[in-house]
């Protein structure tokens, strides 16, 4: 029996900490007789937990028919996979939904349950069933045979519990919930939502505050949550879009709660998971400037107890103008979830379930280094094991390749030994790596209602779009973009949070903002002024709420009128001139400008001003960052409020660091770029690894340790290779080395070790007990042997 917490963004079973780096296999689409070596295949990459989901429409195929132990077919038997999941010591994640999407028909829900309770079904504002299919989730028929379901897997899921001793370290509940209402732009308007809406404003409004809201009379509200929520009149419908958005949060918190208390009450007393959905295809690109309306869309489920929140990652080819939507969906998840949760991808991409585009090896290492570069605990690979459909169950068909780094009959593709050496690396480092936390130079203002965008009607869409639009023009692709390739490091604030903003936490806030914003979040701002933080606020000030009401607290604190607003002019920003502006407000101001229209200093669009204790640096500059001049006008501007990259290098590299004053610090350095870049490295003003240049190939990573404990009295004081295994035998702690530099060099420290003279090796001490170790090799890999300093220095 062993016990399990969540603390300081970690994963702690039995008091050891563990980096969870896990792969998704489906035992229900491979065959019963290759369970054991696709396990052990996970295993062999350096993972330590197999996750898989569990198919309600797989196991319960006919109602009132369950098979979890493999009578009516082998691949049916959940029981059997858990047992060789613990007896190859590996931890489990079990998702057994009532949803789990995956490519299965009905999205994992029976088909049975749809074609025979058509009343739990999700309908249309015409009362049509949902085109998707999607159930109503508050519907009691749905929670009915949920509960059934639960009460049979659960009890096989139960004995596999770490906390009875078994595998099962997390269970997922339900999966990517609100997904399927967001993409197709229809909520469910079943009756049993829309009397959970109407509960919703009795709750929320009183008799005045209604028919100031919605202007309408208090007794419609019956009408109005039934019947006038389906088509709105454009009187309203401002204020209903912004309602029912906020409603939909709490529904969905309602239904995982409802989730989370049946499976507590079979026994199932290990931390759970919720799904976040929202990256999302362009042909063959993939971005993830929409992922965040999968965090507001979940918003309120995040409060739930002994929950994490975990991001499904599907960044397709990662480059040099996509891996910025990594950077800040890892900053606006951890925003927003629990505090004491490790930063978790439940569904990190190890593949696609369509051959197109192809998937480079270098994606799946990028992308890794970057998250976890960025305090990313915890990475599952989704899938990890191609296979195969039985029963008809697959959406596309009987195959399911879905560019695995397993293919189904086991092989290994060529991002196997990707995922292997970095698997490898977290092994070694575990538990230092775990010490660190990132550190970061300032903080984004994440505003999720800013992405509850999820709907939209004929009266709404224009505002909608605006938002959408300014919000990856100007905030995604614009300045989160510019100051990441600058290697200004942030993280992000929930400006929702009740919270106030303190400035002593959060020194410098970048908060992009539309015409709306609601009146608590423009005083929580003004607050934090007040108290002496620095407010970089672009590209505009907000004059209405989200309901489309007039709201201008932050513009009167601020104290300027808006001459005008022009679109795709040329500016003057500090020294730089002819700078092309997509929009631009102009103030009737010139006190603390620092730009203006081109050629007409009068025309300010930006100024900087003291307010209370703090300053405000008021960009009202709208642009995405389409030219390479622009670096350094967002390089000035954050220089402004004392805010500047910890880096100096010589080349255009994504650089971060993991920081623990006891266990030391971890380099992560990326190229996106297709070609080699070499550079020296100066950090906070001090020069690192002697000064040695230090290559980066094309479209690779390193993971450089600096101060960092290997062996019990063998400390790496840093090197330029990566070290990805380490070996101990009674008298001999042998390293591996991953080459990459012509010659690597590395630095220990020991009183108790010494490093081994072996072919390609030259070895100087520099110093007592500090030896410099020089390799030489033609080879990809080589090896650092060392022995006792002294006879009987370490005890048989």
């Amino acid at each position: 029996m062993k016990n399990i917490a969540i603390k300081d963004e970690k994963v702690i079973v039995d008091g050891q900490e563990v980096f969870l780096f896990g792969g998704e296999l489906h035992y229900f689409r491979i065959p019963k007789q290759d369970w054991r070596e696709r396990i052990q295949q996970v295993k062999e990459a350096g993972a330590n937990m197999i996750s898989t989901y569990v198919p309600w429409i797989f196991h319960e195929y006919e109602e009132g028919v369950t098979d979890l132990t493999g009578t009516s077919r082998p691949e049916r038997d959940l029981h059997t996979f858990l047992q060789l999941v613990k007896d190859e010591g590996m931890f489990c994640l079990v998702r057994p939904g009532p949803y789990v999407m995956a490519e299965i028909v009905d999205h994992g829900v029976p088909t049975w349950f749809i074609d025979n309770y058509p009343e739990a079904v999700g309908k249309t504002s015409v009362g049509e069933i949902h085109p998707t299919r999607v159930v109503s989730y508050s519907h009691p028929t749905f929670l009915e045979k949920t509960e059934l379901w639960y009460e049979k897997v659960c009890a096989v899921i139960k004995p596999f519990l770490v906390t009875n001793g078994g595998t099962v370290i997390l269970f997922q509940l339900d999966n990517e919930v609100g997904m399927f209402h967001w993409v197709t732009n229809q909520p469910d308007y079943n009756a049993s939502t829309l009397q959970e809406f109407q509960q919703h404003l009795t709750t929320n409004y009183n008799e005045q505050s209604f028919q100031e809201t919605f202007r309408i009379p208090f007794g419609d509200i019956q009408s109005f949550a039934e019947n006038m929520t389906k088509k709105p009149e454009a009187i309203y419908a401002h204020a209903l879009r912004n309602e029912f958005g906020l409603f939909l949060r709490q529904h969905y918190k309602r239904f995982i709660e409802h989730l989370k208390q049946s499976a507590e009450e079979k026994g199932i007393d290990v931390p759970f998971v919720v799904n976040i959905h929202g990256f999302h295809g362009i042909d063959i690109l993939k971005r993830g400037t929409m992922y965040p309306i999968g965090i507001s869309q979940l918003l309120e489920t995040a409060k739930i107890e002994n929950t994490l929140m975990a991001g499904d990652y599907y960044i397709g080819n990662i480059e040099y103008d996509s891996y910025v939507d990594i950077v800040l969906a890892n900053a606006f998840t951890k925003a927003i979830q629990w505090k004491e949760q490790p930063l978790f991808s439940a569904e990190f991409q190890g593949g696609s379930i369509h051959d197109k585009p192809k998937l480079q090896p270098t994606t799946f290492d990028l992308t890794t280094r970057l998250c976890i570069a960025d305090g990313m605990n915890g990475v599952n690979y989704y899938m990890f094991g191609a296979g195969e459909n039985y029963e008809n169950i697959g959406l596309f068909g009987r195959r399911h390749d879905w560019q695995a780094p397993l293919t189904k009959s086991g092989q290994k593709n060529p991002h196997y030994p990707v995922i292997q050496h970095i698997g490898k690396m977290l092994q070694t480092f575990e538990n230092s790596l775990l010490q660190t936390k990132p550190v970061v130079d300032t903080h984004l203002g994440f505003y999720p209602d800013y992405y509850m965008t999820e709907f939209h009607d004929e009266h709404t869409k224009d505002m909608v779009d605006h938002i959408q639009r300014d919000r990856e023009t100007f905030m995604a692709n614009g300045i989160a973009k510019a100051l990441r390739v600058n290697n200004i490091i942030y993280d992000a604030i929930n400006v929702q949070d009740d919270d106030e903003i303190d400035p002593n936490k959060v020194s410098s806030l970048w908060m992009f903002s539309t015409e709306w914003m609601d009146e608590n979040i423009q005083r929580k701002l003004v607050l934090y002024l007040e108290n002496g933080g620095k407010l970089i606020l672009f590209p505009t000030i907000p004059t209405k709420t989200l309901k489309n009401v007039p709201c201008t607290i932050l513009k009167d604190y601020i104290n300027v009128n808006v001459k005008e607003t022009k679109h795709r002019v040329f500016g003057q920003i500090d020294q730089a001139d002819n700078v092309l502006i997509d929009r631009a407000d102009i103030y009737e101001t010139t006190d603390g400008a620092f730009a203006h229209i081109e050629d007409k200093p009068d025309q300010v669009i930006a100024f900087e001003k003291q307010l209370g204790k703090g300053q405000l640096y008021m960009f009202g500059v709208g642009m995405d960052h389409g030219f390479h001049y622009q670096n350094d006008i967002i390089v000035e501007l954050a220089k402004r409020a004392g805010i500047q990259s910890r880096f100096t290098l010589e080349e255009e590299l994504d650089i971060t660091v993991r920081s623990s004053p006891e266990k030391g610090d971890f380099f992560f350095l990326q190229n996106f770029d297709e070609f080699k870049k070499t550079t020296t490295i100066a950090y906070d003003g001090t020069t690192l690894f002697g000064g040695k240049e230090i290559s980066i190939p094309m479209r690779s990573g390193l993971m450089l340790p600096v101060n960092v404990p290997l062996h019990e009295d063998l400390f790496i004081e840093y090197g330029t290779g990566e070290i990805y295994e380490t070996v101990q035998q009674q008298e001999e702690i042998s390293l591996t080395i991953k080459m990459i530099q012509r010659e690597e060099e590395f630095v220990f420290r020991s009183s108790s070790w010494k490093p081994v003279d072996t072919k390609g090796i030259s070895i100087e001490e520099v110093q007592e007990h500090t030896f410099k170790v020089l390799i030489s090799t033609t080879e990809d890999t080589a090896s650092i042997r060392f022995q006792p300093a002294f006879a009987n220095a370490i005890q048989p």
